[in-house]
């Protein structure tokens, strides 16, 4: 047993959870009186909080939580309608140039060496895998900011 007495963090972990204080915590309180006491009257307490009512509102929080949200507004589908009008433009002019250019092209690659043009190809690949990596890490990001509000 130690002269020193227990703080008030120990003596609350042993009236609320004895099977995980220590042995010495144990020890002292049942040795020291002002300790006991300290014990007990923190056991009254917690007594007391549990008996107490819980508390219930006279009205619907949720209701009156969901009348303070603002109203979700209906998004057209324009923003769907102009990206399909990108994409299809997009895939026009890569039709062109290749109906143009198609003969040209095809001269251009077959003068270079297949080691090059491997070489191009996974640089190519590559770049387009980090694009597309950061697009959906700052796409995550700015998700992440909008579920806070």
């Amino acid at each position: 047993m130690t002269n020193n007495h227990l703080n008030d963090a120990e003596i609350q972990q042993y009236v609320l959870q004895k099977t995980n204080c220590g042995v010495d915590i144990i020890d002292h309180i049942q040795h020291c009186t002002n300790c006991k006491i300290k014990a007990e009257q923190y056991n009254l307490l917690f007594e007391g909080i549990k008996q107490q009512e819980k508390p219930v509102f006279d009205f619907n929080l949720a209701d009156l939580v969901m009348q303070q949200l603002p109203k979700s507004q209906y998004k057209g589908s324009y923003e769907k309608l102009f990206s399909y009008f990108i994409i299809s433009i997009s895939f026009f002019f890569v039709c062109v140039v290749f109906y143009l250019f198609g003969n040209n092209l095809l001269n251009l690659f077959l003068g270079i060496t297949p080691i090059l043009i491997g070489l191009i190809i996974t640089t190519v690949t590559s770049l387009l895998v980090f694009l597309c990596i950061d697009m959906y890490r700052k796409y995550q990001t700015q998700m992440k900011a909008l579920n806070f509000y």
